[in-house]
């Protein structure tokens, strides 16, 4: 809610009503609509009502403001807007919107604002444009549709708009632009399409945009950059393809961008940029007016990398795990005004390397284990008081000096040579005695459990041992069993087999014996005795 309202001259001598915002949290909230209360105000040229949770523009809110050239209703409440809201605003040139929660806005709304310039709906509630959307809208140059939920940018809704200088559609939902779009937009010179969701761009993408001189396609997940992507775009000098994924740069992808004077590469996944190969790419034919660089998380650098471009004057190769030896890459690079060196391995600078820095505007040397010792940092110590960096670096080691600017050191009373080694040493030794008592009741906890774990595995073993012998036996017995089966099956007649009795159909021998029993003749019968013959 608005807790002051005036009437004053802008810095551009424009007659502004300017409202102050307050405590919207303290203050009940403003359901008023702004009707017609600023007809009196005939000569008014700017209105900028913001923060002021304002649910709505009244129908003749703006009626008799005849001068009237900028009207910002940002940071609102506003859910829908009419075609009659902005009846005689033929002059209106600026309109600001963004930050409402506008979900719908029916088509020919702006049709009376035949001469505005600039349009902002940006980090609104729009899911899509409805068509003629932008009706008599010829003379629009820049258009702000960031932070809506849009899936999909239909061209023939950018059919009006045929004279438009400036898109931005960031942190959108989008993943593919139908090229159509560009051919309608031919005249575009700035194309901002970061956050979104593009995967690839085919080499054709922009063959329509022949004055484009910035185009941001950060933070989408694009993996490759194909060849000739950018050969119609010979204005381009500003190209920020950073926060991607990109794993490959085709040799030819840069060609013919002769005015490109802003590169940036950081975080994606080019591990290396090798000069021969992935580097191939940055041709200091076509890239001889790079004047900005950031190649920063690309893991390592070539030694030659600045050769290439010796009219940069904005260098960022941060993260890059750079260690002393390789600030000699910066020697070629006499130009540098500002250079980010922060998140390396850097522990100390030499003194041609100190005289170089010294000589650049703003130096970022931040999380770097920088050793304050003579020998590492003794040379830029010195020179510390006649720096004017943004920020002075910090020490790392020894511990004395760790988090202490190197501005606030004195250089005579530095150690000489401190070894990064010798005092990570140290700093372990205090505790020592505790490690050695820990890592002896580590060793024998490790030793009490390989030995509970042999023992299992043993124990295990001999299971699988004793069951397979077990298995093995009980298979042998039943195919001993099937074969005596089936040979008594091949040798014997048939029987028959009644109720409670068995009728064989061969003789049977008493005098079959079992296997345990020996089986011995039957004896002779005893001799019988012949009577004696009477005579």
């Amino acid at each position: 809610m608005p807790i002051r309202m005036c009437l004053q001259l802008g810095f551009q001598g424009r007659h502004q009503t300017v409202c102050t915002r307050g405590d919207c949290h303290s203050r009940p909230r403003n359901h008023i609509s702004i009707g017609p209360i600023f007809e009196k105000f005939h000569y008014l040229e700017v209105f900028r009502v913001t923060d002021s949770n304002v649910p709505a523009i009244g129908q003749h809110t703006f009626w008799g403001l005849i001068h009237l050239k900028v009207v910002d209703l940002s940071r609102n409440n506003i859910t829908l807007i009419r075609e009659d809201n902005f009846r005689g605003q033929d002059n209106l040139l600026e309109l600001d919107l963004s930050g409402n929660k506008l979900i719908r806005i029916p088509s020919a709304t702006f049709s009376h604002l035949s001469d505005l310039r600039n349009l902002s709906l940006a980090d609104n509630f729009l899911v899509e444009l409805m068509p003629r959307q932008f009706l008599n809208l010829a003379n629009l140059k820049h258009l702000d549709l960031s932070g809506n939920p849009i899936v999909d940018l239909k061209p023939e809704v950018f059919r009006d708009i045929q004279k438009l200088k400036t898109f931005r559609c960031r942190r959108c939902q989008l993943e593919k632009v139908n090229p159509m779009l560009y051919s309608y937009l031919r005249m575009l010179n700035v194309l901002d399409l970061g956050d979104n969701h593009f995967r690839y761009l085919d080499k054709e993408e922009f063959q329509h945009l022949k004055l484009l001189h910035t185009l941001r396609f950060d933070g989408n997940q694009l993996s490759v950059i194909v060849d000739f992507l950018f050969s119609m775009q010979r204005n381009l000098q500003v190209l920020d393809m950073a926060h991607n994924r990109i794993v490959k740069v085709a040799g030819s992808a840069f060609e013919n961008l002769v005015n490109l004077t802003h590169l940036d590469l950081s975080y994606n996944k080019l591990m290396s940029l090798d000069m021969s190969s992935k580097l191939s790419f940055l041709s200091p034919k076509e890239l001889k007016t790079l004047t900005t660089l950031s190649v920063a998380d690309m893991v390592s650098l070539p030694t030659n990398l600045l050769a290439t471009f010796p009219n940069l004057r904005e260098l960022n190769i941060s993260g890059n795990h750079l260690r002393d030896e390789n600030l000699q890459m910066l020697v070629p690079a006499k130009h540098l005004e500002l250079l980010d060196l922060s998140r390396n391995q850097i522990n100390g600078i030499d003194m041609r390397i100190v005289s170089l820095l010294t000589e650049i505007q703003d130096v970022n040397l931040a999380n770097n284990p920088i050793i304050c010792d003579r020998c590492h940092m003794g040379a830029l110590i010195d020179r510390a008081h006649t720096l004017k960096w943004s920020k002075l670096p910090s020490c790392y080691l020894p511990e004395s000096y760790r988090g202490t600017q190197i501005s606030n050191i004195d250089g005579g009373g530095l150690d000489f040579c401190v070894s990064l080694d010798d005092e990570e040493d140290e700093d372990t030794n205090a505790a020592s005695t505790s490690r050695n008592i820990l890592s002896q009741g580590s060793l024998n906890i490790l030793a009490l459990m390989a030995g509970l774990l042999f023992i299992i595995l043993a124990v295990l073993i001999l299971g699988i041992v004793v069951c397979y012998s077990r298995h093995r036996a009980r298979y042998y017995t039943h195919e001993d069993k099937r074969d005596l089966g089936a040979t008594e099956k091949s040798i014997d007649p048939p029987a028959t087999i009644t109720s409670n009795e068995i009728n064989f159909k061969f003789p049977i021998d008493d005098h079959v014996c079992i296997t345990d029993e020996l089986c011995l003749p039957p004896p002779p019968p005893p001799p019988t005795k012949q009577a004696p013959v009477m005579g």
